[in-house]
């Protein structure tokens, strides 16, 4: 299962393949690509969506670990751990197009900004394999080191450096991408047993998890070494960064729950579900979307119970939008809206109760 967080305190659960290990997002948000290692596969899903949904299943090669996403997202490079390849998807068609040998065992991939190349850490032989994306061939291969096990990869926002977490020499290589070939400028020591590395978007800190020392090591890129590391960790593994967005138009969002049918003493109803055949039938839920003081029309509303979505809706002229519950429901549940937000309005959620919940909580 693949989870995704929606802007309310519940997570969603996508079904992908066996064992996900790596994931990669479309530079223009509407894909994530999932693998699946145990499955030799890859899950391409919407992450603009609520719910989101899975829209297409590549087959890679053997036990498939991380992907990077190039050249302006119409690419997806995966490493094939047991193949010592990476494969090539085509993501406009959602097509396998080739496999690249590379070193034994890659596991790491990272792509430069501009696309033209990406990265393969090669865990088996100590190497970092360069691949030209234009014809898809092997540039250059790294010699990081014998022992070094590079698990992980990162690399600059301008293209020039790239940091490998050595798993068995615990330290991070730093790399000159624009060398030719590139080459090993300088090796930081880190935590125990690193594995996964990140930059900050404007590449003056590295962030590197110590999987077996429990902490992340922050590394200064402009003198190369550790200017701290941040505790607290339980075996932490990969790690992400990312530049918080300014807010847009703030939101309101409302949220009633209302019986109706053939009441049965708990508000409970009878009625035909949206097949037309008769049964339980649990409350409407009616939202209501303003931004600014004004009604938001045409925007998606997701709803959801304690453990499930019920439905996606839009809202109409006056920013209303409604999903009946479909079933049997606790006398206890609990009910909550959300806006996702968009390029110029922020996230609303609501949450409403049953009386029965309200009074078990002490509030009313």
């Amino acid at each position: 299962m693949w989870r995704v967080t929606a802007p309310t305190d519940a997570a969603l659960s996508v079904p992908v393949g066996d064992n996900p290990v790596g994931v990669a997002v479309s530079p223009d948000g509407t894909r994530a690509y999932v693998t699946n290692t145990i499955s030799n596969n890859m899950t391409v899903i919407t992450a603009d969506a609520i719910p989101p949904s899975v829209v297409a299943t590549v087959h890679v090669g053997t036990r498939p670990q991380d992907v990077a996403i190039a050249r302006g997202g119409t690419r997806a490079y995966v490493a094939n751990l047991l193949d010592g390849t990476v494969s090539v998807v085509d993501t406009t068609d959602n097509t396998l197009l080739t496999a690249v040998p590379v070193g034994q065992l890659p596991q790491g991939v990272a792509a430069s900004p501009d696309g033209t190349r990406v990265y393969v850490t090669n865990f088996g032989d100590g190497t970092l394999s360069v691949i030209d994306t234009a014809n898809n061939t092997v540039l250059s291969t790294v010699p990081l080191g014998n022992g070094t096990s590079p698990a992980d990869v990162a690399v600059s926002r301008d293209g020039s450096r790239a940091y490998v977490a050595n798993f068995s020499s615990d330290n991070v290589s730093v790399i000159d991408t624009a060398a030719n070939p590139p080459a090993v400028i300088a090796t930081v020591p880190v935590g125990e047993e690193p594995l996964g590395v990140a930059l900050t978007p404007d590449g003056s800190r590295a962030y590197v998890t110590s999987s077996m020392g429990n902490t992340v090591s922050v590394i200064d890129t402009a003198t190369r070494t550790v200017t701290d590391a941040i505790g607290g960790f339980n075996i932490p593994l990969g790690v992400a960064t990312a530049t918080r967005g300014v807010a847009g138009t703030p939101t309101a969002l409302t949220l009633t729950a209302e019986h109706t049918g053939h009441g049965n003493g708990h508000g409970r109803g009878h009625g035909r579900d949206a097949s037309g055949v008769k049964g339980e039938r649990g409350p409407t839920l009616k939202a209501r979307l303003t931004g600014g003081g004004r009604p938001l029309a045409g925007r998606s509303v997701l709803f959801a119970g304690d453990s499930r979505v019920w439905c996606t809706e839009t809202t109409d002229s006056r920013g209303r939008a409604a999903c009946t519950v479909r079933g049997k429901q606790d006398d206890d549940a609990c009910y909550t809206a959300a806006f996702p937000g968009d390029s110029t309005h922020a996230p609303a959620t609501a949450t409403t109760c049953t009386e029965r919940r309200i009074a078990a909580n002490g509030k009313r």
